[in-house]
């Protein structure tokens, strides 16, 4: 019996969707000022931001950001985030720092799934 090939180590290992989504967004860390970040991308199960500075796998986040909604308005999400990587993104000018958003709402959730679909 033959085992499958391991995956390359820069395989894709999101299993929701996701779609890009520039704007910019506010990072909160308890104990600490609020930093100002910018999304790169967005799926059900989290999101990915530019940073200015570095922060720990495991740190827990709250980012505020403004999700677009058709036809041409803007839905305020609140979400609860931890850190799972930061890399350095010199074309970015910081940090990319990849989060998860677990226990979403159904009302979040919602937006994001249509955002992500239209």
């Amino acid at each position: 019996m033959s085992t499958p090939p391991p995956k390359p180590s820069g395989a894709e290992r999101r299993v929701q969707p996701r779609r890009v989504l520039r704007v910019q967004a506010e990072l909160h860390i308890a104990g600490r000022p609020p930093m100002s970040v910018r999304t790169m991308d967005i799926s059900e199960g989290g999101l990915s931001v530019l940073c200015l500075v570095s922060l720990p796998a495991h740190t827990e986040c709250v980012v505020h950001l403004p999700l677009p909604v058709p036809p041409s308005g803007r839905k305020p999400l609140k979400l609860r985030a931890i850190v799972l990587y930061a890399i350095l993104s010199s074309s970015g000018g910081g940090f990319q720092l990849g989060m998860s958003t677990p226990n979403l709402d159904d009302a979040t959730r919602a937006a994001i799934l249509l955002y992500i679909k239209n």
